[in-house]
Parts: C-alpha cells; sequence; structure tokens
C-alpha cells in the first residue's frame, strides 16, 4: 500500500534529478519556492539556457543571385561576406499569469530565458534584436501567481552585412527538427547541427505556415491545402492530409491557429500579391474550422469570446 509524502520531505537523492529536468528559469524559480529543502537542492547558478543556438543560413549564396547583381558585388566577395553572416535559433515561451486570489483574470506574458536574466518581451510582436527588452524586477515573486506555459514560439535572427530574404515562420519539432518558411513560400528544413536547409516539396509549390498540432507537423499552402510531414528515419515525405479551404486567390495568405485542440485557417485578405517582395494592407479575414465529423473545412461566422493573434514579421524584404 503506498503512502503520500510531503513534498519537503522528498529526499534529496529526487530533488537533484528533478531540477536536471528543469529547462526553463520560471520552472526553477517556482521549484525553489516550494520549502527550504527543494531551495538547498535546485540551484539557478546550475541554469544554462539551451538557446539561442547557432542555425545554419537559410540564404546561402544561390538563393542570392539577383541581390548580388543589385548589389554589383563579385561571387568571391559574396562568398567572404556569407561566411560572416551569423544566424541564431531563439525562443520565447508565452505565459498566462493569475493572481493567486483570482482565477478569472490574468495577463500574457513572453519570456526569453538569458545567460543571467529572463526578458520581458512584448507578446504582440515578433523577437527582433533592435528590441529593448524589459528584465522582470527581483520584487517579482512567481508564486504569488499562477503560471501556465502556453506555447513556445522560435524565430531566426539573421546578423548578415548583405540584404537578406524573408522567413514567414519558424517550427521547432522534437528538439531536433526545424521547418522553415520563406517569403516566396519555399519550405526549408534542417535538423540541430546540420549546416544547411534542404528545401521541401515541388518547385512550384508554394507554402503560407506551419504549425505543429497533435504531434505531428503540417504546413498549408496557397492554396489552402493542408499537409503532413511525415518525418521517417532518413526522409521527409509531404502527404496531402486535408482538402482545400477559403480562397486560392495570390491576395489571400493562410495561417494555421489551434484553438481549444481544434485547427483552424485563418484566411488573412491583402489588397495586393504579398509573395515575393510586395507589402501589402490587410482588408478583411475569413476564420475555417475543421470538421470532426468530415474532411471539410466551415466557415466560422463568429468566434464568440475567442481572440486570434497574429503576429507578423515586419523585417525589411529586399529586392
Amino acid at each position: 500500500m503506498s503512502e503520500s509524502v510531503e513534498c519537503s520531505e522528498l529526499p534529496s537523492e529526487l530533488l537533484v534529478p528533478i531540477g536536471k529536468g528543469l529547462d526553463t528559469r520560471i520552472e526553477i524559480l517556482r521549484s525553489r519556492g516550494v520549502c527550504k529543502s527543494w531551495r538547498s537542492a535546485i540551484s539557478c547558478s546550475d541554469f544554462i539556457p539551451r538557446f539561442p543556438l547557432n542555425f545554419p543560413n537559410p540564404f546561402p549564396p544561390r538563393r542570392r543571385r539577383r541581390r548580388l547583381l543589385w548589389l554589383a558585388l563579385s561571387h568571391d566577395e559574396a562568398d567572404h561576406l556569407h561566411q560572416q553572416t551569423i544566424c541564431l535559433l531563439h525562443e520565447t515561451i508565452l505565459y498566462r499569469l493569475t493572481p493567486s486570489a483570482s482565477s478569472d483574470k490574468g495577463w500574457l506574458i513572453k519570456i526569453e530565458d538569458c545567460k543571467f536574466k529572463m526578458h520581458l518581451l512584448d507578446p504582440h510582436r515578433q523577437r527582433y534584436e533592435s528590441d529593448s527588452p524589459n528584465i522582470l524586477p527581483n520584487n517579482f515573486v512567481l508564486l504569488d501567481y499562477g503560471t501556465v506555459e502556453l506555447t513556445r514560439v522560435h524565430t531566426l535572427e539573421i546578423q548578415s552585412l548583405i540584404p537578406i530574404g524573408r522567413v514567414n515562420k519558424v517550427v521547432m519539432f522534437n528538439d531536433c527538427h526545424v521547418f522553415v518558411v520563406y517569403g516566396d513560400g519555399k519550405l526549408g528544413h534542417a535538423k540541430c547541427g546540420d549546416e544547411s536547409l534542404t528545401c521541401l516539396g515541388e518547385k512550384d509549390m508554394e507554402f503560407d505556415d506551419a504549425i505543429v498540432y497533435e504531434g505531428q507537423v503540417y504546413v498549408v499552402d496557397r492554396f489552402g491545402i493542408v499537409w503532413w510531414i511525415k518525418i521517417n528515419d532518413s526522409t521527409l515525405d509531404l502527404v496531402k492530409f486535408w482538402n482545400p479551404c477559403g480562397s486560392d486567390c495570390l491576395k489571400t495568405q493562410k495561417h494555421l491557429v489551434e484553438s481549444d485542440g481544434t485547427i483552424y485557417i485563418v484566411d488573412r485578405y491583402l489588397d495586393r500579391e504579398w509573395r515575393g517582395r510586395h507589402y501589402a494592407c490587410v482588408v478583411g479575414f475569413k476564420v475555417y474550422k475543421k470538421n470532426e465529423w468530415g474532411g471539410e473545412w466551415v466557415l466560422e461566422e463568429s468566434l464568440g469570446d475567442r481572440a486570434f493573434i497574429l503576429l507578423l514579421d515586419k523585417q525589411k524584404n529586399y529586392p
């Protein structure tokens, strides 16, 4: 017959591996606040954030031919500048904080773990190096709040001396596979430690977004067709998974959104064709929900009390 044990009575030989299994500073701080024995066994000074990670440059010289001609750079000069390009993969985490006394009110915060501090970022924006992130104050007591991790977001920071293209979306899967949706609709893949990205799909395929949903990676193309990325031991296959939805107009961009365990497609209508290098203004939205009883998408007339927030990259696009 098993007996329950108070947290404060757990032996240190159990607390040490528990501490090593925590991968965010917030988890460590909350664990250290449980009691004196937990605080003694779990150390903040030993925590080393995994991110940012070095990542291969998603824009090798062969993808820059037009830009090199525009800048009048020779291939040798371009290769030299390309070798100096630094690409880092960042991870930020969205949390919901609620006061202990009231669970029906809360705040949405976005945290990035750095070497010695936690940076508090604007949850309505992508991460940029030019941002001036706030540092959580020392008198901020996490145990006074209920903390729920909502999702983890990955972005690429590219430090380049020559113009680069656009990256629309970055998705990390199983802490190893990284998928990149380019501004021109191409889909790239790399594993941690790879020296370059591999392009997925046929040459004429254009993708708008990617998502991890129910333990699998999906991408949506410009026609609204959702593809499952089947990950094998040594290969990746694109498998047509769900029928198209919405408009196939060049003036739309599709986004995959998960809410309350259900997947949606948000069709964002623009005033002009946006792929490649053009900017466009939003003129409307349509939202489609997956019909659980069949393979069709159903147009939603209202989201009720829900709100979808689309974080769009405003990175400058070069010719």
